[in-house]
């Protein structure tokens, strides 16, 4: 087991196992790293980048990531929960998420367009002034997920389950429901749809 130690900079190493909960890595540096079955619950990882990194079934819920970069990073079966997306550095800010949990997450402010979630639980979830352009909601539970001012053009919610979005307080040109789903346009005109 490779231990994360107090260097800044980590290239192309295989971290597993650590437990790193309730500490910090803050001001690092992580490029082509791939992290499985790590703790980082409530890690300070202020100011940290993360770069083409993979994280495998790993916990990073309440994490503070103020100013963290994530650079085309992939979650695959972690637990996200309560993460403030927003306080994430903008530049380059990309990432894809897989059978993830990220209820109680807030993603609001930012521009993820073309981010892909796919068979992820995201209870309660924050979209406020999100730009979601060509996302992908591929299988995710979005029961009381919150979409309130974001752009959803071409977002693919065919698969998606639980939704309730306003379509007048969102921009929704082109966006992908299936028959099924649109119950969850409709909700705030008290209809009872069969």
């Amino acid at each position: 087991m490779i231990e994360i130690t107090e260097t800044n900079y980590h290239e192309e190493v295989e971290f597993k196992n650590v437990d790193h909960s309730k500490q910090k890595l803050v001001g690092m540096k992580f490029e082509l790293c791939t992290f499985i079955n790590c703790d980082f619950s409530n890690t300070d990882m202020a100011d940290t980048t993360f770069v083409e990194c993979t994280f495998v079934n790993c916990n990073l819920s309440l994490a503070n990531v103020n100013k963290t970069a994530f650079n085309e990073v992939r979650f695959t079966k972690c637990k996200l929960l309560g993460i403030d997306f927003s306080k994430c550095r903008e530049f380059l800010l990309a990432f894809s998420f897989t059978d993830c949990i990220l209820s109680s997450c807030s993603f609001s402010n930012l521009k993820i367009g073309g981010t892909q979630f796919e068979k992820c639980i995201m209870h309660d979830t924050q979209f406020v002034n999100t730009e979601l352009i060509g996302c992908s909601f591929d299988g995710c539970d979005l029961r009381d997920a919150f979409f309130d001012h974001s752009t959803l053009n071409k977002a693919d919610f065919r698969n998606a389950n639980n939704y309730t979005i306003d379509p007048e307080i969102n921009r929704m040109k082109g966006a992908i429901f299936s028959r099924i789903g649109l119950e969850g346009l409709l909700v705030k005109y008290g209809m009872d749809i069969r």
